[in-house]
């Protein structure tokens, strides 16, 4: 592969380098494929479609000097400093079925040969055991295309953070934190120099070396020209009378529009998608449409989705404005129908004790369909930390809020309804608090060790949030010594984006794995629903995923919508197949499986932890 030697320019502004990835694209002839390694000052890359000052801090790029360009491609914004490295590969091979992996690779092979663990996984990443260390994004010229990344190497996080940290509600050490739960700086595992890195990348991809004193410097600089002004990264922000947000594999999108008489007078789409052609050209399409399904529908009919947004669908498009046509309702089986009059009745004794002590379940606020049972079981699950949860799961009843108070009385409160109520098994879980320092975990363990010194015969499991991969959080209720540590993957590998908001299949398998690490002997829970589009041999690989990592216990249970706004059941499983799956369970060595359509997971948990 041809590499363009940059090392030793001068120039260090990303613009210059945009630039010059433009020269490449548009000017510069060669047959095969080429490669850029280069390195900048502190700065901000903003994504193609994105709206500057919504992905920025402002005053902290500004105070910290450091610059904001926006960039040709899709994707999100990144920081970037003389601690990373950035590649470009310039290629013909325009590939829009994969277009990462064919030339990702070559970075992902050079970090292994380093010994190191790496992936490229989910749309654009590559990770290094479990953690992100680079992002892709790319665009298209004719018939060629621009694939470029970053490698974090020895990146400063504090300005990472605080230039795309616009939030300011979120506490600023805790965001430091969360980032270096989910990313890291490769100088941190290898013995090597950013420079000897450099080097040692070049060699491996290399093949022919020309050096950019060689190239037509006034072409590279006259397109480097608009990376330096105002108008192109800042850009104007989008007119509208109405915004819609929403998140798809394909990306974060956020449409902007103005009606007038119900028809559109404009529309803008911004986000991290990547695009195959120019977005300009999609959007002008629909100006003058009526504001309808079926004229929407229409345009797309002859300006097609596919063909300007990688892996976006017609149908999750025409999502953005409309409710889907009316489909027949799936039927709920009968199994399913639950005597919610009866229910409510029975249960009123224990709400007022929940209420009275200002507590809450995880069975109301979830909805639950088993809470008589489990009640008149003496097992109940209590939900700490308030009942608003930080995420936005698609599937959750729970509601997503600004954060509560911390109740600092909740332990105490928790082990007199225990006692009145006569549980003998008390399970513990959390709404994810990931605007905490310590994600919650303190709580936990105020809750497990009261109640393991108030009332050592009663069995305690706790069902913890990720804690965001934070090993210290996961120790600290390790450590505290429940009896039962339930942590759900809830779904399939596949279905995880746009199924668990700002969650991680692989985070959550670890943070099981690393529970059997720090106490061998302690047992380990997860549960997954099923009739959401998991396929059987998938939720099969799923029980194998478990039993590698020695997780003890599984529970299956069917989806059931909490309410129009959720993600939809795709349908209802038979029980024959609930069936299959506590057999094969066993068979693949399960202690426990509990797998029906009722099921959740804490349901029968004292049967569970004793292994009837």
């Amino acid at each position: 592969m041809l590499y363009i030697d940059t090392k030793d320019n001068t120039t260090n502004d990303c613009g210059f380098y945009f630039g010059l990835e433009e020269y490449l694209i548009k000017d510069y002839r060669h047959d095969g494929d080429i490669f850029l390694l280069w390195n900048t000052k502190p700065s901000v890359m903003i994504g193609r479609h994105q709206v500057t000052s919504l992905e920025i801090d402002t005053d902290f790029v500004k105070k910290n000097n450091i610059e904001v360009v926006r960039r040709m491609s899709g994707g999100g914004a990144v920081y970037t400093d003389p601690g990373c490295l950035q590649f470009s590969f310039i290629t013909n091979n325009k590939s829009h079925k994969n277009i990462f992996e064919g030339h990702v690779e070559h970075i992902v092979n050079t970090v292994r040969e380093l010994g190191l663990n790496a992936e490229f996984t989910g749309r654009n990443d590559i990770l290094s055991d479990g953690k992100k260390f680079s992002g892709n994004a790319e665009y298209i010229y004719k018939d060629k295309m621009v694939i470029h990344g970053t490698i974090l190497f020895n990146t400063d996080f504090t300005k990472l953070v605080g230039s795309l940290t616009p939030d300011k509600s979120k506490l600023f050490s805790h965001a430091i934190s969360s980032v270096k739960s989910r990313v890291c700086n490769l100088g941190e595992k290898i013995d090597m120099s950013l420079d000897e890195f450099y080097d040692f990348l070049v060699n491996k991809v290399a093949t022919k070396i020309v050096h950019l004193e060689t190239l037509e410097l006034e072409k590279i600089v006259k397109y480097s020209n608009k990376y330096y002004t105002d108008e192109w990264n800042y850009g104007k922000s989008p007119k509208h009378s109405i915004t819609i947000k929403k998140k798809f594999d394909a990306g974060n999108f956020t449409v902007y529009l103005e009606l007038k008489n119900d028809i559109v007078e404009d529309i803008k789409i911004n986000g991290d998608y990547f695009s195959l052609k120019k977005i300009q050209d999609f959007e002008n399409a629909f100006i003058g449409v009526n504001y309808t399904y079926k004229d929407f529908l229409g345009v797309t009919k002859t300006t097609k989705v596919k063909e300007y947004f990688y892996k976006l669908k017609t149908n999750e498009f025409l999502q953005f404005f409309f409710e889907k046509p009316a489909k027949k309702r799936i039927s709920k089986p009968d199994y399913l129908k639950i005597d919610m009059a009866n229910l409510n009745k029975e249960t009123k004794k224990i709400k007022a004790l929940l209420n009275q002590h200002n507590l809450h379940t995880v069975c109301q606020e979830a909805s639950c369909p088993n809470q008589l049972e489990c009640f008149s079981q003496k097992t109940a699950t209590f939900m700490i930390l308030g009942t608003h949860c930080t995420r936005n799961c698609s599937f959750c009843d729970v509601t997503h809020a600004d954060p509560m108070p911390i109740d600092h009385n909740e332990s105490a409160n928790i082990l007199k309804a225990a006692v009145l109520m006569d549980l003998k098994h008390v399970v513990i879980t959390s709404v994810t608090r990931d605007d905490l320092g310590d994600y919650g975990s303190n709580q936990f363990v105020e809750c497990i060790k009261l109640l393991k010194k108030e009332r050592p015969e009663m069995t305690v499991e706790v069902l913890i949030p990720d804690f965001m991969g934070d090993y210290d959080a996961l120790k600290r209720v390790v450590d505290a010594g429940p009896d039962v540590i339930n942590h759900n993957l809830e779904t399939i590998d596949r279905l995880y984006r746009g199924f668990r908001d700002n969650a991680d299949y692989n985070r959550s398998l670890n943070l099981l794995k690393t529970t059997k690490e720090i106490n061998p002997e302690m047992l380990t829970k997860s549960g997954i629903m099923v009739g959401i589009g998991e396929k059987t041999d998938e939720v099969l690989g799923l029980m194998d995923d478990l039993r590698n990592i020695g997780c003890d216990i599984l529970t299956i249970g069917q989806y059931l919508r909490p309410s129009n706004l959720h993600i939809a059941v795709k349908e209802y499983v038979e029980l024959e197949k609930f069936d299959l799956y506590k057999v094969e369970g066993k068979k693949k060595g399960f202690r426990y499986v509990a797998s029906g359509p009722l099921v959740r997971s804490s349901y029968h948990a004292r049967e569970q932890f004793e292994g009837e």
